[in-house]
C-alpha cells in the first residue's frame, strides 16, 4: 500500500490485508470500548489505531507525525487509562514506532546500509555517559524519573531515526516544509489564545484534557504582574520560546534565499506569525538564541536580510506591549526582577554542587547533600550536575564534532537549495545552544519534546549536509519545492 500524497514516501514490502484486518480489529475493539467505557475512549483509540497503521507502512509519514505531534500536541498523553493507569505520550509512540519501522526495514532490506555520520560516535558515549550517572546515582532515581530518562534517552535517539530515514531530496524538502508549516501553525495558535479573553482561553485549552493537558487556570503570568505570556498548546511560555527561536531561522533562509518550500508570500506570514508570537512569550533566554540564530543566517549568508527583519522588529516594538518588551530584556539583563535574581542563586548552587561531584556528577535523581538541589537553568550547567564535568565534555565534543562536520560540509555542497536549508537549520541548533546558557529545556528530563525537537534539527541538518554533497537532483526529482535562480520566476 502506497501513500502517494506524501513526496518521497517509502512503504515497506507486503500485502494488504492485514491492514484490513487490522482495521477490522480496530472496529470491533472500538464497538466494545463504547459499551463498556466511553464513547470518546472508543474515538481515541480508533483515531490512534489508524494512524499507527499509516505509520508503520511507512517510517517518513511516521517521522512528519512526530514532527505534527512536537508543534501542535507537546504533552499529549494517548487516552489509555482504562489499561491499567498506562499513558504513554503521543511523542512516545510516534518516536518508539519510528525507531521501530525503520528497525524492521533494516532487518528486512540487509543490503541497505545505515547512514553513518560523524555525530554518530560522540552522541553514543553522551548516552553511554548517561547511563553510567544513572546507575551511580540509582538510589535517589524515583520511578517517575526512570521513566522521564527513557523518553528523554529515546527523544535522543531521534537524530538515528531522523538521519537514517531520510534517504533522498523529496523527503527532506517533504519534511522541512512540514516543519515551516507546523512552526507557523503553533505561533497561530499561541496568538489567538493570548488576544482571546481569559476566560474563553482557559476554556479552550481545557478542551485538551482527555490528552493529559491540565485545565482550570492554564494561562500564564509574568511573576507578581498581570501581563499575559504567550504558551499556546505548550503550555509553558519558555518552552513555546524554544519551539519558536529554534525554527525562526529556516523562515528566514527560505523568504530570502534561493529556496522556498511554500510560497514566498506565506513564508513571509509565517515568519512575521512566528516572531510576534516569540515576543509575546517574554521569554528572553528565547529571544537571545533567536537573536543569535538570525545573526548566524545574516553573517554567514543573508546580508540583505537586516533592514526587513530591523523594520518587523521596530513594527511590532510599536505595539502597546512594545515598552513591556524593552523593560523585560533590561531587567533580565541588569538582574533586576526576581526571575533573573533567582538565576544567578541557582548558578551559584550549581557550581557548588559540581565542585562536590565533579566527575560524573549525581545522576538524575536528587542531590546527595540536602543543602543542594539539581536544577539550574542552564542546559550546561545542568549536565555537569547530573553527569559530571565527563558528561559535559562529551556533549560539547559532540557538539563540536557536529559544528565541524557542517562547516566542511558546506564547503563541499554541490547543491545550492539544499546548502541553504542545511544553514537554517544549523542556524536554528546555534540559537538553541545560545538560548541554552539561560536556560534548561533543551536537555531537561523534564521536556522530553524540547529534546527532540533539538535532536530533529541536528539530524535535519545531517541530512541536508549529506544529500547537498551528491549530485544536484534532476527537474523531475524537483517538485517539492520552490526554486528561485536570480533573475527568474519561481519554479514550481
Amino acid at each position: 500500500m502506497r501513500f502517494a500524497w506524501v513526496r518521497g514516501s517509502e512503504p515497506l514490502p507486503g500485502r494488504t490485508w492485514p491492514l484490513v484486518a487490522a482495521v477490522l480489529v480496530l472496529a470491533l475493539a472500538g464497538g466494545a470500548l463504547t459499551v463498556a467505557v466511553h464513547p470518546i475512549a472508543a474515538f481515541a483509540v480508533l483515531a490512534a489505531g489508524i494512524v499507527g497503521l499509516v505509520m508503520v507502512q511507512d517510517a517518513f509519514i511516521a517521522l512528519l507525525v512526530s514532527i505534527g505531534v512536537l508543534y501542535l500536541l507537546p504533552f499529549g498523553v494517548l487516552p489509555l487509562g482504562f489499561l491499567g493507569g498506562l499513558k504513554p505520550t503521543l511523542l512516545d509512540a510516534s518516536l518508539t514506532v519510528l525507531l521501530l519501522v525503520w528497525l524492521l526495514r533494516r532487518l528486512a532490506r540487509p543490503e541497505e546500509p545505515p547512514v553513518l555520520t560523524p555525530v554518530a560516535g560522540p552522541l553514543a558515549l553522551f548516552l553511554g555517559l548517561a547511563f553510567v550517572s544513572l546507575i551511580l546515582g540509582i538510589e535517589s532515581t524515583s520511578d517517575e524519573v526512570l521513566r522521564f530518562f527513557i523518553k528523554t534517552v529515546n527523544s535522543l535517539l531521534f537524530y538515528v531515526s531522523v538521519v537514517n530515514v531520510m534517504r533522498d531530496r523529496p523527503q527532506l524538502l517533504t519534511a522541512v516544509r512540514a516543519l515551516t508549516a507546523l512552526a507557523a501553525a503553533a505561533a497561530t495558535i499561541a496568538l489567538m489564545l493570548y488576544f482571546l479573553s481569559t476566560d474563553l482561553a482557559n476554556r479552550l485549552l481545557s478542551l485538551l484534557r482527555p490528552l493529559g493537558y491540565p485545565s482550570g487556570d492554564v494561562l500564564r503570568f509574568i511573576a507578581y504582574t498581570d501581563t499575559q505570556r504567550a504558551i499556546g498548546t505548550a503550555i509553558d511560555p519558555n518552552v513555546l520560546g524554544g519551539m519558536l527561536l529554534i525554527a525562526l531561522p529556516l523562515l528566514l533562509v527560505q523568504l530570502f534565499g534561493e529556496v522556498q518550500t511554500l510560497p514566498r508570500r506565506w513564508l513571509a506570514v509565517g515568519l512575521g506569525l512566528v516572531v510576534l508570537a516569540l515576543l509575546l512569550t517574554y521569554s528572553r533566554s528565547s529571544w537571545i538564541g533567536a537573536v543569535a540564530a538570525a545573526l548566524f543566517v545574516i553573517a554567514t549568508r543573508y546580508r540583505r536580510a537586516v533592514l526587513p527583519l530591523a523594520g518587523l522588529l521596530a513594527a511590532l516594538l510599536l505595539l502597546p506591549q512594545g515598552e513591556l518588551f524593552v523593560g523585560r530584556f533590561q531587567e533580565g539583563i541588569a538582574f533586576q526582577d526576581l526571575a533573573a535574581q533567582m538565576r544567578l542563586g541557582e548558578y551559584k548552587d550549581a557550581l557548588a554542587l559540581i565542585e562536590r561531584y565533579p566527575w560524573f556528577g549525581v545522576g538524575f535523581g536528587q542531590s546527595p547533600d540536602v543543602s543542594l538541589y539539581v536544577a539550574v537553568a542552564s542546559i550546561y550547567l545542568l549536565i555537569a550536575e547530573q553527569m559530571g564535568l565527563i558528561g559535559l565534555a562529551a556533549f560539547l565534543l559532540t557538539m563540536a564534532t557536529f559544528a565541524i562536520w557542517m562547516a566542511q560540509q558546506r564547503r563541499t555542497a554541490t547543491d545550492a537549495p539544499l546548502k541553504a536549508l542545511q544553514l537554517g537549520l544549523n542556524a536554528g541548533v546555534v540559537g538553541a545552544l545560545v538560548a541554552g546558557l539561560f536556560d534548561h529545556y533543551f536537555m531537561n528530563l523534564q521536556f522530553p519534546h524540547t529534546v527532540a525537537l533539538f535532536w530533529l534539527f541536528v539530524g535535519l541538518a545531517a541530512a541536508a549536509s549529506r544529500l547537498g554533497g551528491l549530485e544536484p537532483a534532476s527537474a523531475e526529482n524537483e517538485g517539492a519545492i520552490l526554486i528561485r535562480p536570480s533573475g527568474a520566476a519561481p519554479i514550481v
